[in-house]
């Protein structure tokens, strides 16, 4: 486990008067429970969400790493301790949408164990191939497998990344073959030598590859091109008006909060997005703030799980 906390000054009148819920538990240590070890992308935001929310709340947050068994540590963490507003979880379309629908005997339920407290980012994933293939968009990817007959490869190293390529499959009417990896370096190895014949990755970590003329980007996911991708076309700009898909993060907290906690902290997270240090730290990544919250971050979760429910029982795909 590790730990990083943030400190601030002693609670100030002016928020007490806004946060009287979050100040009245002062006492207590505030706690995001992360997923994922530390290092990682989503460390890194949870880090610094931490940070910028302890500023406006005036207390100290602790970020603790709870990774494994496809994130119920740190959902177990959480459910573990008191509904008192003190725990938050940090979650991902992994752990909330595809979980759900992939792994057999989760442990817990997202939408009954756990209320949604706000979004922090949401961004597009992207189908990739080497430089060194004949592939240039999807409709290259089908003609292929049409001459050819042969089923395409497509590298993941995540179930919602196979789930995204069980849909291209869906589609586009091919026949795919969904290549797991445990992680996007060694994925991106074989793409770039050539073994596989696409693959799915998130966009901020392919644009430097992209740069370096290592991969080739066929289509991105989102309703929108991607900034960083400015060049690349959605699927729905390639024929696939229904084709959406997004990687995001939220936080959550045990299902019981006082409402009166959940939405204060709410409004402080919305505060946090407000910030030019925000506006400064998202810029650099790929997508935007995920600007949902409570109810209606909840209500977006339910379409995400049920999207990638739909497309696992299409693909007939048996939770393991």
């Amino acid at each position: 486990m590790q730990r990083r906390q943030f400190s601030v000054s002693l609670v100030t009148g002016t928020a007490a008067l806004a946060f009287p819920h979050i100040v009245r538990a002062q006492n207590k240590v505030m706690r995001i429970i992360v997923p994922f070890t530390a290092g990682s992308g989503s460390d890194e935001g949870a880090r610094f969400y931490a940070e910028q929310i302890s500023k406006i709340i005036n207390r100290s947050i602790i970020v603790e790493n709870k990774p494994g068994a496809s994130g119920l540590l740190a959902v177990r963490t959480v459910l573990a301790e008191p509904a008192d507003g003190n725990t938050i979880l940090l979650g991902s379309n992994s752990l909330i949408a595809v979980n759900p629908v992939m792994v057999k005997g989760l442990g817990y339920d997202p939408f009954k164990d756990l209320t949604p407290l706000h979004g922090l980012a949401i961004s597009a994933a992207a189908f990739v191939t080497s430089v060194d293939s004949p592939l240039r968009n999807i409709a290259d990817v089908v003609n292929q497998y049409k001459t050819s007959g042969k089923a395409i490869s497509i590298g993941n190293y995540s179930e919602g990344y196979r789930l995204v390529g069980e849909w291209l499959a869906q589609e586009t009417g091919i026949k795919t073959v969904p290549v797991p990896y445990k992680g996007g370096a060694p994925m991106v190895t074989d793409i770039i030598g050539n073994q596989l014949d696409m693959g799915l990755n998130d966009i901020t970590g392919v644009v430097p590859m992209v740069k370096a003329q290592k991969l080739r980007v066929l289509a991105t996911t989102g309703n929108e091109r991607d900034r960083l991708l400015p060049s690349t076309p959605t699927m729905k700009e390639q024929g696939y008006s229904d084709f959406e898909s997004y990687v995001w993060s939220s936080l959550s907290m045990k299902a019981g909060t006082p409402a009166g906690k959940l939405k204060e902290l709410a409004d402080a997270i919305s505060a946090v997005q407000r910030t030019e240090a925000a506006r400064t730290y998202q810029s650099q990544r790929a997508g935007t703030f995920l600007n949902k919250s409570l109810e209606e971050l909840g209500h977006f979760q339910q379409l995400e799980y049920q999207r990638f429910k739909r497309v696992a029982e299409k693909a007939n795909i048996i939770p393991v």
